[in-house]
């Protein structure tokens, strides 16, 4: 009876380990979950100078990127999987210029997938591989006036 029981409970402890880990109901995924930290920030160009650091809002013909905007994140075939919210602009120095960057973040995103597509606003989404986030590198969408003033008119003309 002892011979049965041991191996029945390393079974029944391994299943539930794998269920509390998220593992067993995840039945379109082909490996073991290993999520990292998506992390970037959206670069608004053309925000007023002053000193590096402090807050900063993004120019008025970028409507769409502010603090608790949205970034969607997609797969690599653009179906959305989640949204991340901005945090505060925070000035930067650009070369001679400045920019407004809005930070974000996302925790357990899977690696099993090679590429993800971010975007914000009306903007075509930027892809970026896997590896590069999950390895720390942000993803940085970069907006400029005339980015921004052409999804502005594109949301805007008739049909």
């Amino acid at each position: 009876m002892r011979r049965l029981l041991v191996p029945l409970l390393l079974v029944l402890s391994l299943g539930f380990s794998l269920g509390g880990c998220g593992w067993a109901g995840r039945h379109d995924e082909k490996s073991k979950p290993d999520g990292f930290l998506l992390q970037g920030y959206v670069s608004v160009a053309g925000a007023a100078a002053g000193v590096t650091g402090s807050a900063c809002l993004a120019p008025s013909t970028v409507p769409d990127v502010y603090q608790g905007g949205t970034v969607r994140i997609a797969d690599g075939s653009g179906h959305a999987i989640a949204a991340a919210q901005l945090s505060a602009g925070v000035l930067a120095p650009d070369g001679t210029s400045f920019d407004c960057n809005f930070a974000f973040e996302q925790r357990n995103v899977s690696g099993s997938r090679a590429a993800y597509q971010l975007s914000v606003g009306d903007r075509p989404a930027l892809t970026f591989q896997t590896k590069d986030l999950a390895e720390g590198r942000p993803a940085v969408i970069p907006v400029t006036a005339a980015t921004a003033a052409a999804a502005a008119t594109a949301s805007t003309s008739p049909s």
